[in-house]
């Protein structure tokens, strides 16, 4: 079909996207501030702290301490919460 255009994502798709790109980062770099992880996912501040209060809300992210070793007052950092995941096993064998 010419000319069919994709949907657009809705606020919802969207939120789940960008919290699975920070919950990616963390994975990947470890503890990370809330500037940090805007930084990398082009994010703006509010909508990183969002981003933020909802994955700790939810228990997959946590606030391990603080940044230091820079002027002004020290950054939040966060990582993934150990306790949240979960792995599961089935034996497929007779």
């Amino acid at each position: 079909m010419a000319g069919t255009a994709g949907t657009p994502g809705t606020p919802r798709v969207l939120r789940a996207m960008n919290d699975r790109a920070a919950l990616d980062l963390l994975l990947e770099h470890g503890p990370l501030s809330r500037t940090r992880i805007g930084k990398l996912t082009g994010l703006s501040k509010p909508t990183a702290s969002q981003l933020l209060a909802r994955l700790e809300a939810a228990g997959l992210v946590l606030a391990t301490g603080t940044s230091e070793g820079r002027p002004g007052p020290n950054a939040q950092l966060y990582s993934v919460n150990p306790r949240a995941a979960h792995a599961a096993g089935l034996d497929v064998n007779p």
